[in-house]
């Protein structure tokens, strides 16, 4: 309602008239927020941050638990998942299971994005010079309904990964080092977690958890801000080598059960349900003995200098796949969110109207 429309039916107040000048003044500032095709625009022009920022944040915490389950199986000597699960229930309550989803929360969410951009901007170009080379674009070609995959849409695929993996990588190793603190912390403080009679020792539960923020502080404090990169070197191979089979299996199986359904490939459930499941899992099964070695490393980093001796040590001598059932489990579930949103998403994005 404009003022002259206003003065001869209602008479506004002075506070009206500062509402209605800041409301004017707001969509002058931000014209993009209050103008639907401005901001379904905006929404589509960066509508893979959108979407893959989105859908990160609805799975991270819905595996949260099973991430925590993860680190203690790969850091401690369980017997088996279900001892474990006990074990954190005993000694630290259900604090246990959500401990350190703040670091994932962020950063995650964060590298997720720069990963998913990085992908985006690397394949189109590598399918531009396929089409330079051989006269037949990759990505062209991979959306046509009925496609089969093919060498150009594999490489194509697995090197953006590959490339994505590596320049997140440097993003993502301290604030997984820091997940990785938090979530063992109260077991590095209390060595006696081996001994039989621990879960049965109420001191352990009333031990105070590292904090996120206490956990970066301290880690400088120790070692530096080199510190923050424990493990580096096998988390930039993990996340390299990780990615470049997660993307190239992800967006082949897609491919595939999308023939076989009669469907486009961007089709947001079904197909992206059952790839985001095996794109995660494969990857996992060929790079966790990594992850393991590089979450041990970062685990035992605020030990005692005895404590870290005795603790890599004893690690050294246990198996590299431990914890890998749980791994697989979450990462599964995961992977069928986030895919199964992020294409969702997508298409809803996709579908505004500018």
């Amino acid at each position: 309602m404009t003022m002259n429309d206003s003065s001869g039916h209602v008479r506004l107040s002075s506070t009206g008239s500062t509402r209605a000048a800041s409301a004017t003044a707001m969509s002058t500032s931000n014209p993009w927020i209050f103008d639907t095709k401005k901001r379904n625009r905006m929404l589509k022009r960066y509508r893979t941050q959108v979407a893959s920022a989105t859908s990160t944040i609805c799975a991270t915490l819905a595996v949260t638990p099973l991430e925590n389950l993860k680190t203690r199986m790969q850091t401690h000597n369980f017997r088996n998942l279900k001892e474990c699960a006990k074990y954190i229930w005993r000694t630290e309550g259900f604090r246990g299971y959500t401990a350190g989803f703040l670091p994932p929360l962020m950063s995650v969410t964060f590298v997720r994005v720069v990963s998913f951009s990085t992908y985006q901007t690397v394949k189109y170009r590598i399918s531009d010079e396929f089409e330079r080379v051989t006269g037949v674009n990759p990505l062209v070609y991979y959306n046509q309904t009925g496609s089969n995959p093919s060498f150009s849409t594999i490489t194509t695929f697995t090197v953006a990964g590959m490339c994505a993996g590596l320049a997140a990588s440097p993003f993502a190793c301290p604030f997984e080092l820091a997940k990785n603190v938090v979530q063992t912390s109260v077991l590095m403080s209390y060595r006696s977690q081996a001994s039989p009679d621990a879960v049965r020792d109420p001191r352990v539960r009333s031990l105070p958890r590292l904090g996120t923020i206490q956990a970066f502080k301290e880690i400088i404090s120790r070692h530096g801000f080199r510190g923050l990169y424990t493990g580096y070197h096998l988390h930039a191979i993990r996340d390299t080598i990780g990615t470049g089979l997660y993307f190239g299996i992800y967006e082949t199986v897609k491919q595939l059960i999308a023939k076989e359904m009669g469907k486009p490939a961007q089709t947001p459930f079904g197909p992206p349900m059952v790839a985001g499941a095996l794109c995660g899992t494969i990857p996992w099964l060929v790079t966790y003995s990594l992850d393991t070695r590089k979450t041990r490393a970062q685990s035992i980093l605020l030990g005692r200098t005895k404590e870290i001796g005795e603790a890599s040590i004893a690690v050294s001598r246990s198996s590299m796949y431990k914890g890998l059932s749980v791994s697989l489990m979450r990462t599964s579930f995961q992977n069928m969110i986030l895919f199964s949103l992020f294409e969702y998403t997508k298409t809803q994005i996709n579908n505004l109207e500018t």
